[in-house]
């Protein structure tokens, strides 16, 4: 790695300390780099004092291929705001190297291991899991489709990364805890609502889990001996012949237009775009609401429980969200196409991504073995 330092308004002996602590640093991030240490690696680094006053300031920028990693930290010692700054450089080239590496796929199917093995436990209720069969299967369609649409809005402003989790291991967990809690569920909601209830939660909880993970430095599990030996094999399987897109794009949620003009097509699809977009700013609750009313088609009652909201509240969530939605597109559309347009007319009618026949397969397979 080649290494590059500048010092400014630092005396010799006090610059002759930091560069020790630099080397040592520096040793450090090259352990940690393993196989991308090489001679393209760089790393560009400045330690500043300010003035009289006794505050440091270190930046760093590390050179990966394919990526530039910048940290800037300050403190009032020069030794201690320069190992701040290179942990915050090992915390991101940690998540480089597990994102370079896929470390997330050989996770996927262990997880999705677990899930099925949650289902295929200890319970003998053939009759009970056919209910539950009968009840879920109808839904898992319009079910997946929503969980595509929120991990693309969640994706787009970063509350999510792809290797955090898919559509598919939502729709696992979904089936998994639904089955758990199915003899204690609301009887007063319909089964797709309950089920997207169910889905705002997991999907928050890995929002949640991913704001931590960005706090500290990585400390991802070590990839298995054989990455790709981790349960039987039949997951492993199913996973390695379905395999979707990591990035659920806003692009991926959008219809294609029907029309033999392609200008009039691109028009159509840029709208379409900046209308996502436009949703994907809201805040979720705000999004959710208008949502899941306008395009899924749930009653005011369903939305108001599974976002533990009152009719009032919910109401004031929608209302704003249209507000918020009309304001920025008159920023980019013309004021009257908003104005006679309703509500959902301006949503769309966005593209519903078949649920894959593996994947349905897979999951009535956990629901109730073949004997």
């Amino acid at each position: 790695m080649n290494i590059r330092f500048s010092y400014r308004k630092i005396d010799k002996n006090e610059k002759k300390q930091l560069r020790e602590t630099i080397r040592e640093a520096s040793s450090a991030l090259e352990e940690m780099l393993g196989s991308f240490n090489n001679d393209a690696t760089e790393l560009e680094g400045a330690v500043e004092r300010h003035g009289n006053h006794t505050l440091y300031r270190a930046r760093l920028k590390l050179h990966l291929p394919g990526r530039t990693l910048v940290a800037l930290e300050e403190a009032d010692d020069g030794n201690t705001v320069i190992r701040q700054a290179f942990a915050e450089l090992r915390r991101q080239a940690e998540r480089f190297k597990h994102l370079a590496r896929n470390d997330y796929l050989w996770k996927r199917p262990k997880r999705r291991a677990e899930l099925r093995n949650k289902l295929t436990g200890d319970s003998d209720d053939r009759a009970q899991r056919k209910t539950y069969l009968e009840l879920v299967q109808p839904h898992l369609p319009e079910l997946y489709h929503f969980i595509r649409r929120e991990l693309a809005y969640r994706q787009s402003v970063g509350e999510l990364s792809p290797s955090d989790i898919g559509a598919d291991e939502v729709l696992d967990a979904i089936i998994a805890r639904g089955f758990d809690s199915f003899s204690n569920r609301p009887r007063h909601l319909e089964i797709l609502p309950w089920l997207t209830g169910l889905a705002l939660d997991i999907i928050q909880e890995e929002v949640d889990a991913h704001r931590v993970r960005e706090r500290r430095v990585s400390t991802e599990d070590f990839a298995p001996t054989d990455a790709m030996d981790i349960s039987d094999d039949e997951d492993t399987e199913i996973h390695e012949f379905y395999q979707p897109d990591e990035v659920i794009r806003m692009e991926d949620i959008l219809p294609d237009p029907e029309s033999e003009n392609p200008e009039q097509v691109e028009a159509i699809r840029e709208r379409a775009l900046l209308v996502h977009r436009t949703l994907a700013l809201l805040p979720p609750r705000w999004r959710q609401a208008m949502v899941l009313a306008h395009v899924h088609g749930m009653k005011e009652t369903e939305l108001a429980e599974i976002l533990g909201q009152s009719g009032e509240q919910l109401q004031q969530l929608q209302t704003c969200a249209e507000a918020f939605m009309r304001e920025w597109l008159a920023q980019h559309l013309a004021q009257e196409d908003i104005d006679q347009a309703s509500t959902a007319e301006l949503l769309g009618s966005p593209l519903r991504e078949p649920l894959p026949e593996e994947l349905e397969t897979e999951i009535l397979e956990k629901i109730l073995p073949v004997e």
